[in-house]
């Protein structure tokens, strides 16, 4: 990943973010990209909009080298995510395609009521009408499939009415040196992202979470004992779903922060343990984020009229919007033990594991390849995972995606309540 970075490369310097005094100390770096207009001709119009997500990646660890590394590799992700070619692109019909495609009605889609608010902004693919694919293969077929090409890029504006009926996210985008890590890792994501809209959305009565420091590896230790902090209680729930695969969910509280009182953070795992240290450090790279953006005053439109990544956080973030996360704080609740959630046996590799769970959920998991020459050049490969079955994650709060049959059925088969339509969470999405 280092051979990225040089004035001339990819990521033109990574730049070491301090945290604020009193707060958790972990070294977070954020790398540069640029404007990707100037080498991708498909972005040849790119402007860059902060709020509209963090095209430049970053990185926190516990020590500054692996920081600036993983700041290096998601800058890598975030830059193929939206490096992609028209003739890569078969432009067909559904029916065109036949049984090897995965039509846009197969995927998340908005509720008659979304869709009847003008800012929706979405609109309901026509079978008729051509769209842009690509292809992808299927883990539950074992074969090839087409997926429309917006599931998979960002910044790749809609050029057919069928491709209006979503608002991309980078959800499960990952590289890795190895392709079967990268795929894991993006699956990992799929599935957290999962859990906190249907979280959120169905203001879902989580278990506490408890651990004690004895049950982390060590190199997971350090980082929940480095997150102490007198300033900062952060409180971590069970947010594992009927899939059976480790999402930790936390609320961090901090009194003193008149901008950022309440900030979500959530990570899936097949371990635990590297789940909760992955939280602390991501914790402390958001913060940073969400604080740089807050001092720029209030959004012009409450984000509930927009499509902004960061300002549902940053209206929950004040102190007395707190009461946003009663459904979190008050009443009583189970206190669930680091030691009960899943996992694979110790030794056995994870991505069987985590397909093995997919299928039983009757889940089909699709990766698509998007390795630039950037990456294939440092010999890193980045991967797009989509899973149809699974609840998004999305930022405008317009366009929900609440006609999604797992927003209902989900938390019933947790043995949750289930909140109809009318009764989801109205606040806009606080993660960001």
């Amino acid at each position: 990943m280092g051979k990225l970075v040089s004035p001339f490369g990819l990521v033109s310097r990574l730049t070491w973010l301090p945290v604020t005094e009193g707060e958790p100390d972990f070294p977070i770096f954020s790398g540069s990209l640029g404007n990707p207009g100037a080498v991708l001709s498909a972005q040849a119009e790119w402007a860059h909009d902060p709020s509209s997500g963090n095209f430049d990646g970053a990185g926190g660890a516990l020590d500054r080298e692996t920081a600036a590394h993983l700041a290096a590799a998601e800058s890598l992700e975030r830059y193929s995510s939206c490096a992609w070619d028209p003739s890569d692109m078969i432009w067909a019909t559904a029916a065109e395609l036949g049984d090897d495609a995965i039509p846009p009605w197969e995927w998340p889609n908005c509720s008659p009521t979304e869709l009847a608010d003008p800012r929706c902004g979405l609109a309901p693919a026509d079978p008729r009408v051509p769209l842009r694919w690509l292809e992808g293969w299927s883990f539950a077929r074992n074969r090839k499939v087409y997926v429309p090409a917006v599931q998979v890029y960002l910044k790749c504006s809609p050029e057919s009415a069928s491709e209006r009926y979503l608002h991309p996210v980078s959800t499960g985008c990952a590289t890795h040196s190895d392709p079967l890590a990268a795929v894991t890792n993006g699956l990992l994501e799929v599935v957290e992202r999962d859990s906190i809209a249907l979280t959120w959305l169905q203001r879902l009565r989580l278990p506490r979470l408890g651990f004690s420091p004895d049950q982390l590896l060590p190199e997971h230790r350090e980082y929940a004992e480095r997150a102490s902090s007198e300033n900062i209680r952060t409180l971590l729930f069970d947010a594992t779903t009927d899939l059976g695969i480790p999402v930790v969910y936390g609320l961090q509280l901090a009194d003193h922060d008149r901008a950022l009182a309440q900030l979500v953070v959530a990570t899936c795992d097949v371990d635990p343990g590297r789940a909760i240290a992955k939280l602390y450090r991501e914790a402390a790279s958001l913060r940073i984020a969400l604080r740089s953006l807050s001092g720029r005053g209030a959004p012009p439109e409450a984000p509930e009229n927009t499509l902004s990544v960061i300002g549902g956080a940053l209206r929950a973030g004040p102190r007395d919007q707190r009461h946003r996360f009663d459904f979190l704080l008050e009443g009583e609740r189970p206190v669930r033990n680091l030691a009960d959630l899943p996992r694979p046996a110790a030794g056995s590799p994870e991505l069987p594991w985590l397909l093995r769970r997919m299928s039983l959920a009757g889940c089909e998991v699709v990766v698509v390849d998007i390795t630039t020459d950037e990456a294939r050049q440092v010999g890193a490969t980045v991967v797009r995972v989509l899973v149809p079955q699974l609840m998004p994650l999305s930022f405008a709060h317009r366009a929900r995606y609440l006609a999604h049959p797992r927003l209902y059925r989900a938390p019933r088969a947790m043995g949750l309540p289930v909140h109809d339509e009318e009764d989801v969470n109205p606040c806009p999405q606080p993660f960001a």
